[in-house]
C-alpha cells in the first residue's frame, strides 16, 4: 500500500492508503474520485488526481486543493480555474503514483491550515469582493509553503 492525501472540498484532509498494483490504484482513485481520474502536475514530486468532469458535474471548488497547487506551482492557478470536487495528491513515480514524500504531506497539511484561518478570518472582516477572498487565500498558501522549505 502507498501513502496518499485525499483533500476534501470541505477544507479537511485525510490520509489514504492505495495499492501498489497499478490496475488496482487506478480504480481505487477513481471509487474516491466518484468518477473519471485525470492526473495534474503542479509539483515535479507529486501528482494531483483530479475528477475528470468535475467542473461540468457541479462538484463544489476545493479551495485547499486549488491553493497547493498555486503554491507548488508558484502562480495563482486559481485566476484561471479551480479543482472540484475530492482530490488525491501522491507521489510521483515515472509518471504514475508513487508514494508520497513526508514533506509534501506537511505543505499540504499547512495550506489546508492555512486556508481554513482565513475563511475564519473572513467571517469577522469579509473580504471586499471574491477577488480578493481568493488573492488573501492563495498568498497565505504561499506563505504555509515557503515557511516549510529549507533555506538554500
Amino acid at each position: 500500500m502507498s501513502h496518499a492525501l485525499q483533500i476534501n472540498a470541505d477544507m479537511t484532509v485525510a490520509s489514504v492508503e492505495l495499492p501498489d498494483e497499478p490496475a488496482l490504484r487506478q480504480r481505487a482513485i477513481a471509487a474516491r474520485l466518484s468518477g473519471a481520474a485525470d492526473q495534474a502536475v503542479y509539483h515535479r514530486q507529486a501528482l494531483m488526481w483530479v475528477h475528470g468532469n468535475g467542473a461540468r458535474e457541479g462538484l463544489p471548488a476545493n479551495l485547499v486543493a486549488t491553493a497547493v497547487a498555486s503554491a507548488w506551482r508558484g502562480l495563482d492557478v486559481g485566476a484561471s480555474y479551480f479543482l472540484h470536487g475530492r482530490v488525491l495528491v501522491t507521489g510521483a513515480a515515472n509518471g504514475d503514483a508513487g508514494p508520497l514524500e513526508e514533506k509534501l504531506v506537511g505543505q499540504v497539511c499547512a495550506v489546508a491550515a492555512a486556508v481554513t484561518a482565513q475563511m475564519a478570518a473572513f467571517r469577522t472582516s469579509p473580504p471586499a469582493s471574491n477577488e480578493a477572498a481568493w488573492g488573501a487565500i492563495v498568498q497565505r498558501a504561499f506563505e504555509a509553503v515557503a515557511s516549510l522549505k529549507s533555506p538554500a
